[in-house]
């Protein structure tokens, strides 16, 4: 069994309105995705996450709160392991792409699972979802 890959990554509400949820559209691969990426040496799951956020969409986020685990086994076969979070975006318009071909939008927390490419992706907003709409009223 191959090591567990670890990464980091959020779920981002926007400081516009606490209803839309930040996706991110990878030109390279054609998904659609929330912001995450493997974390690296000497980093905890807050630094990896607040790096990705900033990396693959200009923003500066706050944490709301901490979210379980997203696992799922990637197409290589290997396991991957996302401390995932709650966070929202101190300044919407500080939003900045990557990469040219990638895009960023802000997507109502309803349309949302319609929009994600990836079942497991889908399966986990579903669950999610009860603890975004509690910590949403509360915002």
């Amino acid at each position: 069994m191959s090591e567990k890959i670890q990464k980091a990554g959020a779920i981002v509400l926007s400081s516009n309105d606490k209803n839309k949820i930040a996706l991110l559209h990878r030109g390279k691969q054609d998904d659609w995705s929330f912001p995450k990426g493997h974390v690296d040496s000497g980093e905890n799951a807050i630094q990896t996450m607040t790096r990705e956020i900033k990396e693959e969409t200009g923003l500066t986020t706050s944490v709301v709160k901490t979210l379980p685990d997203l696992e799922y086994v990637h197409s290589d076969g290997s396991l991957v392991s996302t401390k995932m979070f709650l966070v929202k975006s101190k300044d919407d318009s500080e939003l900045k792409l990557e990469f040219e071909s990638d895009d960023v939008q802000w997507i109502l927390k309803d349309e949302v699972i319609k929009k994600l490419t990836y079942d497991n992706l889908k399966d986990y907003f579903k669950t999610i979802l009860p603890i975004v709409n509690e910590v949403i009223v509360s915002l």
